[in-house]
């Protein structure tokens, strides 16, 4: 399971984006709460379970990656490293989980979750995170192309505009893989686990 920018700028009131861009984050919050019973459910089950972390610095903002969001994230100052902002945002991650940094859109991008992926020989990702049009799609989109089966738990993912949710995940089913809701995933997994599903799934 990877877990995809659940962090302070992206969901808090006082992050980035509520600040200075003034988005609405019911949707990215909801997804938040769904993923927490998601996450602890799937842990139970012995599936790993991967954060991954966006942090943007000096070192790795080029001026292209800057005059994104029409030159509004070089006035933003997005999960700047050590900040509260690029903390967890209600998410903590067990000792159990790996944390991967990311510096752009895509968790593959200029990281090694391919290869811890496949030196744990996963072949399957569930996706859940923030936010859905951008960082979640990116990263779909690169495990595809590395040959994961994808599926987006979007009832764990949000985005900042109920609108551009459900256009990546209209995208994503049609293209690039598989979209369920949290309790399905869950029932599918527990039943392959000879857990059993709900009365309601049956």
């Amino acid at each position: 399971m990877l877990i995809v920018d659940v962090q302070n700028d992206f969901c808090h009131e006082d992050g980035a984006f509520s600040l200075h861009r003034k988005v609405d984050l019911t949707h990215a919050r909801n997804a938040v709460s769904a993923l927490l019973l998601f996450a602890d459910e799937v842990r139970k089950l012995g599936i790993p379970v991967l954060f991954i972390r966006t942090v943007h610095s000096e070192w790795t903002d080029s001026p292209s990656w800057l005059g994104r969001m029409k030159g509004n994230a070089e006035e933003m100052h997005i999960c700047v490293p050590g900040s509260w902002g690029s903390e967890f945002y209600r998410v903590t991650p067990a000792k159990s989980d790996c944390v991967i940094t990311k510096h752009r859109y895509s968790g593959f991008f200029g990281t090694d979750l391919d290869l811890i992926l496949r030196s744990r020989g996963i072949e399957t990702l569930l996706i859940a995170g923030l936010v859905t049009n951008v960082c979640v799609e990116s990263t779909v989109r690169d495990g595809f192309n590395r040959d994961y089966n994808i599926i987006l738990v979007e009832d764990c993912c949000g985005a900042f505009d109920v609108r551009e949710h459900e256009a990546a995940v209209h995208n994503i089913a049609s293209y690039f893989g598989g979209v369920a809701e949290s309790n399905t995933v869950l029932d599918i997994l527990k039943n392959r686990c000879g857990m059993g599903v709900s009365d309601e799934t049956a």
